[in-house]
């Protein structure tokens, strides 16, 4: 590029374009095929084993992304592994759409929530390599957009499939996705033009505007940062509440609240309507505060009214219970934001982000089944909703971990060694 100045700024518009067009896909296949399971179940058989099986997928497919998509960005880079993750999901998209058999329709929505990983993954290490001075309002923007598109497909899939059938149904998203390929294409290129562009600069011995950096994806050196700790505790703890609630609290509720399926449902989509406005909100305010423990505190005492007023008088207030338990996710935007804001490059944001979905979302992905088995093995909710007490009170060690500022860098004594 003979214009420099200009561009960087064609970058930096094109990779917001594409981390927004991006985000509104990572949540569509989580919730565009459980609406549809009694259609689906005339064309392909979904016991409740089927059904649960389908629903540990999502992080299943998360924790399996963390755990590699660091490295694919490094070897491709940033720009590629990306579109790699868009053509993921329309590919997961289609194939499910087009499934004989259970077996098809379980790898197709594998793929597709691969796909989606790979960006949830990816996304705080776009933020910081093309916003680096903006990173809370941004993070705030693309899990506003996240949480918003992911109220799409429950109000869509069954008109769609009453009209169209549902193939059809679970393939429009792919067309969704389709739209976020164009900024990334545009990005590929670029990111090209400027290997090419540094690697003849650095052949004439100047200093090369090179934006590739050092493999350092080594989840051994992660695990001894007590800021990556620090971050990852919270992470699980919201992810598990969110994954037990979207699984196991219509039924709960039913059985101890004295609730309807309609009612249940309705609140289940009032804990789902409330990531909105946290998501909006907690990004700007983790980069804004020194220490994130207000918010720690915050959701602490939110998770424990929710699980507490569920736990000892459910029929009282459950609208007050479950809104508790929605605005207690605050902490996962703000974990969203720490990925960028306790990194010093784009690189060692994904790995850390990458880290702490492995983790977070291994551990989510038994919770339901563990809670669920519970509750057979005892009759009552009793002991699982202590449990989800016990687990939230985990959080106080993360206050400390998290109190300094540090970055994961400071806590390895610099930059992440290979």
């Amino acid at each position: 590029m003979t214009d420099a100045p200009i561009s960087r700024r064609g970058g930096v518009a094109l990779g917001i374009a594409g981390i927004v067009l991006i985000a509104a896909t990572l949540r569509l296949p989580v919730g565009a095929l459980s609406p549809l399971a009694p259609l689906i179940d005339s064309d392909i058989a979904l016991s409740a084993t089927a059904l649960g099986v389908l629903g540990m997928l999502p992080p299943i497919g998360f924790a399996i992304a963390g755990l590699t998509a660091p490295a694919v960005g490094h070897r491709i880079g940033l720009e590629r592994a990306l579109l790699l993750a868009i053509g993921v999901m329309i590919s997961g998209h289609l194939v499910r759409a087009a499934a004989p058999d259970f077996i098809v329709l379980v790898l197709g929505s594998l793929l597709v929530l691969l796909g989606a990983g790979f960006g949830n993954v990816l996304l705080p290490s776009a933020v910081k390599r093309f916003t680096p001075g903006s990173i809370g309002p941004m993070t705030a923007a693309y899990a506003t957009i996240m949480a918003t598109m992911s109220a799409l497909p429950p109000l869509l899939a069954v008109p769609i499939a009453d009209e169209s059938g549902w193939r059809l149904s679970l393939a429009t998203w792919a067309l969704v996705v389709l739209v976020a390929v164009v900024p990334w294409v545009l990005l590929v290129v670029r990111a090209a033009r400027s290997a090419a562009a540094a690697k003849a600069a650095t052949a004439r011995g100047e200093a090369a505007d090179d934006i590739t950096e050092p493999d350092t994806h080594r989840f051994a050196q992660l695990a001894r940062s007590r800021t990556v700790w620090g971050i990852t505790i919270p992470f699980t703890v919201s992810s598990i509440s969110a994954y037990v609630t979207f699984g196991l609290l219509p039924v709960i509720l039913q059985d101890i609240a004295g609730v309807t399926a309609a009612e249940a449902g309705s609140l289940l989509a009032l804990f789902a309507i409330l990531g909105m406005p946290l998501a909006l909100v907690a990004p700007v305010l983790t980069a804004r505060l020194r220490t994130p423990t207000p918010l720690l505190l915050t959701s602490m005492m939110l998770f424990g009214l929710g699980y507490g007023g569920l736990l000892l008088a459910p029929a009282l207030a459950p609208v007050i219970w479950v809104a508790a338990i929605g605005l207690g996710q605050i902490t996962f935007p703000m974990c969203l934001a720490l990925f960028s804001l306790r990194t010093a490059s784009a690189t060692n944001a994904a790995n850390v982000s990458g880290f702490v979905q492995t983790v977070g979302y291994a551990i989510a992905a038994i919770s339901p089944l563990a809670l669920g088995a519970l509750h057979e093995l005892t009759g009552s909710w009793v002991p699982s909703l202590v449990v989800l007490l016990v687990i939230v009170a985990l959080t106080v060690p993360a206050i400390p971990l998290l109190a300094r500022g540090d970055r994961v860098e400071d806590d390895l004594g610099g930059a992440l060694q290979p």
